[in-house]
Order: structure tokens, then C-alpha cells, then sequence
């Protein structure tokens, strides 16, 4: 009885945490990272044109920038042993400032390369602390405030391909770009140093208790590398071939195709906005489940739809289901061990280097041998996987 009185006052304190003010400066970190992937791919042309590049150097930029995502794990634990959570806040800050320099200098192949490389490895940085920073400051409770930091990045993904047209169309540099994102990084850099600080009952009450952040379950690491492996696999088979399919399997032209996708990213937003609302009354883990079944009914559905306007509303849903994947499986994995909420979020940055860098050249592979439409329908069998492995989030003995 005399251990009850602590576990009480930490969790009441966790609580408190919940209801409390927004954490818009992590929040901000999400948005970096979003700005960032969401103008590589629109940015792409002007590099080609600047740097004279045939297509396949443009993949391997694609490719760069997700290798550098999977590679993110070892220098984050390297710099994790070194530095305080601000000064990882700060150095995670700058390694945007450099990754957007290079890119608004690069004047060869050879440093646009790198420069991709240096955005999927600062991407994954900013990433990785933002959400172990909400991870060790919510604990259990993590789950909506990762779906609130998420819809931030969907939003800045929208954003930084809108800063590239919007720029672009006005007769300025493709290199503005990059070179703003710079500027904001570098703004963000100097206000970390003060304006993210956990109350300092939380943490002498987090490390009094924990001693540290020890190793994941063997089980639950498993379970989050093959279900976000599995998500990411799903969500960015879609987003990266879903207008190809579109125009194939409606029969509209590649502009009506776009346009159609741009449905798909909509609903990943309005889905995580759905989602945020739901975990106030269900947790985390039923809700994961929930999507994946609404993830295989649509994706179903939408094979058999040949009408525009519910081949419209279908990818709009499908969107809602597939975007809220990473979120709400970060999510249950920090419910379950709290105490691994760093190593929960390096690994699973990680993991979605290692899917955008194999899912869709997979999926494109796949797609010239056995058409596009076979090749598109098959990703139904990425949420029937995650059914089974969900269960590794749920460990027997651990709070409900």
C-alpha cells in the first residue's frame, strides 16, 4: 500500500499533462518534416531541368532521401547518450538547416544526392525526437497528442508543395524553397533552447521510476517493425501509385487523376482530425484495429468501383484509414512500454525509411510485369497482415 501513493500521483500528474496547453513547439518539429517531404517530389522537374537529369537520377534522389530515413536510428542513439532532450531538439533542428542549404546550393548530381540523403536523414531526426519528446512527456496518454503532431506534418506536406507552385509561379527560384525551410529551421533552432522544458516534478517523477529508458520487449519491437513496415508499405503504395491507377482503372486522364489523389491526402488529414476526437473515448489499440478493417473494406470496394464519384469518396476514405496507420500504432507501442517511448520512436522512423525506400520500387516492379491494376489491388494484403500482428501491441499484465 505504501508504493500505491506514487504510481497515483504520477499518473494524476500525466493527467494533468493531458489537459494542459498544446505542445505547439513539437508540434512545429512535425511540421518540418512534413515541409520537407512534401517538396521533394514537386521540387523534382526544376532539379531536372537545372541539373540535366534523366528520370532514373531522379528516382535515386527519391531513393537517397529514404535511405537516409532508415539510417536515422544509429546517429539519434549515438547523440540520445550525449546530449539533454533540448540540445537533441537543437541538433535535430540544425540538421535541417544544413539537409535544405545543400539543396539550395547543389549545383551537381552528386551534392543533390547528398543533399536528399542529408533531408531523409534530418527528417527522421526531427522526427524521431518530436515524438519520443511527446512520448516521455505523455506517456500512456501519447496517443492523441501523436495524432495532433501528425496532422501538422499532413498539413506541411500540403504546404511545402504548395510553397514550391506558389514560388515557382511567381517567377522566383526553385531554390527559395529549401532555402526557406532553412530560415525556419534555424528559426526554430534558436527557440528550442527555451521553449519546450518538461515540468520538473514530471521528470524527477519519470526517472525516479524508471532509471532510464530500458529495452523494448522483444515482442512489441517485433510487432512495430512489421506493422509499420506493413503501414507505411500500404499508405505510400497508395500515395505514390494511386493516380497511375486511377487513370487506368477510371479511364480519366492524368489530371483528373492527380486531382483524384488529392482526395486521398485530404482525407488522411480529416481522417487523423476523426481519429483525435475518437481517442478521447477509445484507446488507442481498438481504434488501430478499426482502421485496418475499414482499410481492407475500401480498398476492396474501391477495386470494384468504376464510377468516378464514389471512385472519389472511396480514395477519400481510404485516405482517412491508411493515414492514421503510423500514429495510432506509435501510439498503442508507447501505452504498453512508456519507458521505451525513445526507442519506440527511433525504431519506427527507422521502419519507414526501409518501406519508402523498398514498398513502391517493389510495387512498380511488380506493376510492369502484371499491369498496374493487379499490381495496385495486391496492397489489400498489407492490412490483412498487420490483423495478426497487432496483437503483439497488447502485452498480457499491462494497463488496459
Amino acid at each position: 500500500m505504501a508504493e500505491a501513493a506514487p504510481d497515483s500521483s504520477q499518473a494524476l500528474a500525466r493527467q494533468d499533462l493531458v489537459h494542459e496547453a498544446r505542445p505547439w513547439f513539437l508540434y512545429l518539429l512535425f511540421g518540418l518534416f512534413g515541409a520537407q517531404q512534401g517538396l521533394l517530389g514537386p521540387i523534382m522537374p526544376f532539379l531536372r531541368g537545372t541539373l540535366a537529369l534523366d528520370l532514373s537520377w531522379a528516382g535515386l534522389h527519391f531513393a537517397a532521401y529514404a535511405a537516409g530515413l532508415a539510417l536515422v536510428g544509429w546517429p539519434y542513439r549515438w547523440l540520445e547518450r550525449r546530449l539533454r532532450s533540448t540540445s537533441m531538439t537543437s541538433a535535430a533542428c540544425l540538421s535541417v538547416v544544413v539537409a535544405s542549404s545543400l539543396f539550395t546550393v547543389a549545383g551537381h548530381w552528386s551534392l543533390s544526392l547528398l543533399a536528399a540523403a542529408a533531408m531523409g536523414l534530418s527528417g527522421g531526426f526531427v522526427l524521431a525526437v518530436g515524438q519520443a519528446a511527446l512520448g516521455q512527456r505523455y506517456r500512456e496518454q501519447a496517443a492523441p497528442r501523436l495524432v495532433e503532431a501528425h496532422i501538422v506534418a499532413g498539413l506541411c506536406v500540403l504546404g511545402g508543395a504548395l510553397l514550391v507552385g506558389g514560388m515557382t509561379g511567381l517567377g522566383l527560384s526553385w531554390r527559395l524553397v529549401p532555402g526557406s525551410i532553412a530560415a525556419l529551421a534555424l528559426l526554430l533552432t534558436l527557440l528550442s533552447l527555451s521553449a519546450w522544458n518538461v515540468s520538473p516534478s514530471f521528470v524527477m517523477a519519470g526517472q525516479a521510476g524508471e532509471g532510464g529508458q530500458p529495452p523494448m520487449n522483444r515482442r512489441l519491437q517485433l510487432s512495430l517493425w512489421a506493422l509499420v513496415l506493413l503501414g507505411i508499405s500500404a499508405e505510400w503504395g497508395v500515395g505514390f501509385w494511386g493516380a497511375e491507377y486511377l487513370a487506368v482503372h477510371t479511364q480519366v486522364s492524368a489530371s483528373a487523376a492527380a486531382t483524384l489523389m488529392s482526395l486521398y491526402f485530404a482525407g488522411t488529414v480529416c481522417g487523423r482530425l476523426a481519429s483525435r476526437y475518437a481517442l478521447t473515448r477509445i484507446r488507442p489499440l481498438p481504434l488501430l484495429v478499426g482502421v485496418v478493417l475499414g482499410a481492407i473494406a475500401t480498398l476492396l470496394v474501391l477495386y470494384f468501383s468504376q464510377t468516378r464519384l464514389l471512385t472519389a469518396l472511396f480514395v477519400f476514405v481510404l485516405g482517412a484509414c491508411l493515414g492514421n496507420f503510423f500514429p495510432l500504432i506509435l501510439g498503442s507501442a508507447m501505452r504498453i512500454a512508456p519507458q521505451a517511448s525513445s526507442a519506440i520512436s527511433a525504431q519506427a522512423s527507422q521502419a519507414v525509411g526501409v518501406a519508402l525506400l523498398l514498398a513502391p520500387f517493389l510495387l512498380g516492379l511488380l506493376s510492369a510485369r502484371i499491369g498496374v491494376e493487379a499490381a495496385f489491388s495486391l496492397l489489400i494484403v498489407y492490412p490483412f497482415l498487420m490483423l495478426p500482428i497487432v496483437r503483439g501491441l497488447h502485452i498480457p499484465g499491462a494497463r488496459p
